[in-house]
């Protein structure tokens, strides 16, 4: 069974789009392009984990078929 990277939920728990974009070092409307690529590189995850190393990036992999069904649950 595959695993994905839920980018969303990462990107709304560290306070959002803004917050991530100063944490990355990035501009503020890049972390929406990840989450519309569904593609962040490993260069932010490394920035986003040197800024908060107590951030769990385990908690964020996901089954693919959980993270379906997460995404159909939002969407309704």
């Amino acid at each position: 069974m595959q695993t994905k990277l839920n980018i969303k939920r990462l990107i709304d728990d560290l306070g959002g789009a803004s917050a991530v974009a100063t944490i990355a070092g990035v501009v503020r409307t890049a972390p929406y392009g990840w989450i519309a690529r569904d593609y962040v590189s490993s260069v932010v995850l490394e920035k986003i984990k040197s800024q908060k190393p107590e951030l769990d990036l385990d908690l964020y992999f996901e089954h693919e078929d959980d993270y379906d069904q997460n995404e159909a649950r939002r969407s309704t």
